[in-house]
């Protein structure tokens, strides 16, 4: 579709009745990136960052299970920290435009999809699978890749927070 963009207008497709989907190329970008600067999991620290609302809270508001919400935290809240520095860091001025902009259409798309799925356990691995399924450089590093979108649920700028 990015090659051909009339296509969708050629064979009559409405991507407004179209499912969840989201473009993995610019989060592929990312997440090449980060494997590259984060080296190997052992020298990660084990600091984690605060939450702007309670987890639990968050968990409440979008609708997530304890048992999804638990897993999730245990597996990827050590990698938040990283994230947040490799963001923030002057030199990666390109690569915080980048995520700004995937946070943008992942939340977006999100908003107006939520209402097809039972629990935003679904919503989160629906988004995984379709990552997965349509990039192979987020296929060959899954760990970074759910822990980037985890990193984007537990900054609040993805799903709903206090102020949705």
């Amino acid at each position: 579709m990015r090659r051909f963009p009339r296509a969708a207008s050629i064979a009559c497709i409405d991507a407004i009745d179209s499912p969840l989907i989201v473009s993995s190329a610019q989060l592929a970008e990312l997440v090449e990136a980060l494997s590259t600067s984060l080296g190997p999991a052992a020298a990660r620290l084990d600091e984690v960052p605060a939450s702007r609302i309670s987890y639990d809270e968050k968990n409440r508001i979008n609708g997530m299970s304890p048992e999804y919400a638990r897993v999730l935290r245990k597996n990827y809240l050590k990698e938040t920290h990283q994230i947040r520095d490799f963001l923030a860091d002057p030199i990666n001025g390109n690569m915080l435009e980048l995520y700004l902009s995937i946070v943008d259409e992942f939340q977006l798309k999100v908003v107006a999809k939520r209402q097809d799925y039972q629990s935003f356990d679904d919503v989160m691995n629906y988004l995984f699978d379709l990552l997965f399924a349509r990039d192979p450089l987020l296929r060959a590093h899954p760990r970074l890749t759910r822990a980037m979108v985890f990193y984007m649920y537990w900054n609040c700028d993805l799903g709903g927070d206090e102020g949705a």
